[in-house]
């Protein structure tokens, strides 16, 4: 162990440190040197002067890290240059810069610098250790450094209850902002649609609906010279880099595509507080249950109306592989089954000469012979008998579109959200009573009223009840969110259906939009299940129920002229 005296010559860091919460910024968001990093650079440089012995060789600053823990590039780096023999004395403002960690401070100050021979001066502190009666302020060293850990504890719960206050009420507190929207220049907590990037989200919606896969729209992005998210930031003046990127210029993914349609985001719907850390000393990120996560609808402008991204989010969920060399998926990919072993069917091509047939077999038949038969049927024959289905649902619900006419504008659509909110907040109160079961039936397990294996299956109930209501909620919302895009749209939900009024061939987008499923039986019969059929019954039930009141009142009123 080197002696440490002030009388010999001393190669010396000085070590500048700054939180980011403290930092200073320039108008357009960038960081600049913040002045309490020049503050801290000139009281160490004074200090100094009555210190010749003592010779600066290299400056380390950490500006925009926190003092909670020791995980800072600059500091690293002396510390590497003090194992080397480099430097053999660091001079701070005071201790709060070395760190706020109270146990690896301690360890520094007096273990590490000691062993290694290091003249550690903390200025404001009045402490240099290589000073007669250092021993003496080293008594007070641990307090002072748990004062400093306690002061970043308290400043990291005090920003962690106000980022979930703002998350609660709605604001936008994430550090980066999703492609498609900006900051609002009028609020920086609140997101608002970028006019460039905003049509290019639509386009890719609109291009998975039309049958391509993410890996495909990629490409057609790309072939289209279209920014990439990161290269778009860039183009627009952010420095923001990421790890990910193996090439200079940074091109559309397939991940990309699809974090783009399942990011609820862009419906208008906040959702924030996914990841946390288990406290302010321990930064490994924690991923959060969904039940914990915060949840704003009409946070902000929508770039996707809601239902158009339920259908989109129920497409991904499907087998949509393209074929190999096809421009997409095929129009019932994902949504033709055998009707008798549930298995989907599988499309299957034969060549004559230079003609081409196309036919379906089912996929279990395939895989095992014994399983099932063939239920071979030829795709023509499926394309027609679904366009006719289509046809005459369609006509079937311009006619209750004309029939809605004379009804209250958009009373149907009201009736169907009272029902369904109603639905929702049942299945809420089971999610509800399920968890007060849970708390109960812990606190009986506690006091030894029921055994673990009892406890333990009571827990398995209940949880099982709460996800089987979760899973019902998440199929009300996409309900209430068709409904409610009707609503948005200035016309009743039935109307939606002109845009399909002439339809003359099947596409991606008209399965995916209007049938739920197709189902082949044996003897090639073809059962397509269609979308909003309940919604149709409670049309014609609605319907009804206003011709009855409707000729119930006509009865009354002849009664009483009759009287």
């Amino acid at each position: 162990m080197l002696k440490l005296t002030s009388d010999r010559a001393y190669k010396a860091a000085i070590y500048l440190r700054l939180s980011k919460e403290d930092g200073d910024f320039s108008v357009c968001g960038e960081k600049l040197e913040s002045d309490s990093i020049s503050n801290q650079r000139l009281l160490i440089m004074d200090h100094l002067k009555k210190h010749p012995e003592i010779t600066v060789v290299k400056e380390y600053c950490d500006d925009g890290f926190t003092g909670a823990n020791f995980e800072r590039p600059q500091f690293q780096k002396m510390i590497e240059a003090v194992k080397t023999g480099m430097i053999d004395c660091i001079v701070v403002k005071d201790l709060s810069r070395f760190g706020r960690e109270y146990i690896e401070s301690g360890i520094y100050l007096q273990k590490v610098f000691p062993l290694l021979g290091v003249r550690f001066i903390a200025i404001n502190d009045g402490y240099d250790n290589a000073q007669p009666g250092a021993a003496e302020t080293e008594l007070v060293l641990p307090f002072k450094n748990l004062m400093n850990d306690s002061y970043c504890r308290d400043i990291s719960i005090k920003i962690r209850t106000n980022l979930d206050a703002k998350r609660r009420s709605g604001q936008f507190v994430g550090s980066r902002v999703v492609y498609g929207y900006m900051r609002d220049p009028q609020d920086k907590n609140k997101l608002a649609v970028d006019p460039e990037a905003a049509p290019i989200v639509q386009d890719i919606f609109k291009w998975k609906l039309e049958g391509l896969s993410p890996a495909q729209i990629a490409d057609r992005l790309n072939s289209n010279g279209i920014l990439s998210p990161i290269e778009y930031k860039k183009a627009h003046g952010s420095k923001q880099r990421t790890a990910f990127q193996t090439k200079q210029k940074a091109l559309w993914s397939a991940v990309a595509i699809y974090r783009i349609l399942n990011n609820e985001i862009y419906t208008g719907t906040l959702v924030q507080g996914k990841t946390t850390t288990p406290n302010h000393k321990v930064k490994k990120t924690v991923v959060k249950s969904e039940a914990e996560w915060s949840r704003t609808e009409n946070a902000h402008e929508a770039i996707i109306p809601a239902a158009l991204f339920d259908t989109v989010h129920n497409v991904m969920q499907d087998d949509t592989r393209s074929p190999v060399g096809a421009k997409g998926v095929h129009p019932f990919s994902g949504k033709i089954f055998c009707a008798d072993c549930g298995s989907p069917m599988v499309r299957k091509v034969s060549r004559c000469g230079e003609r081409e047939y196309a036919y379906y077999i089912c996929g279990g038949n395939k895989a095992d012979k014994t399983c099932c038969s063939s239920h071979s049927i030829k795709e023509s024959a499926v394309f027609e008998t679904v366009l006719a289905v289509i046809q005459a649902h369609i006509s079937a619900a311009l006619n209750m579109a004309e029939g809605m006419k004379c009804i209250e504008d958009l009373a149907w659509e009201n009736r169907e959200l009272r029902k369904i909110e109603g639905k929702i907040a049942f299945q809420e109160e089971i999610i509800d009573k399920s968890r007060r079961l849970k708390t109960s039936a812990y606190e009986d397990f506690r006091s030894q009223i029921i055994s673990r294996d009892e406890y333990e299956t009571f827990q398995s109930q209940f949880d099982l009840r709460i996800r089987e209501a979760q899973e019902t909620i998440a199929k009300l919302i996409g309900d209430r969110n068709s409904v409610k895009y009707g609503l948005s749209e200035q016309q009743g939900w039935l109307a939606q259906f002109r845009e399909y009024e002439n339809i003359q061939e099947i596409t991606r987008r008209v399965v995916v939009n209007l049938i739920d499923r197709v189902t082949i039986r044996e003897n090639k019969d073809i059962d397509v299940a269609l979308k909003h059929r309940d919604r149709f019954a409670a049309i014609l039930e609605f319907l009804n129920e206003e011709r009855a009141k409707e000729d119930n009142g006509k009865i009354i009123r002849l009664t009483k002229e009759a009287v």
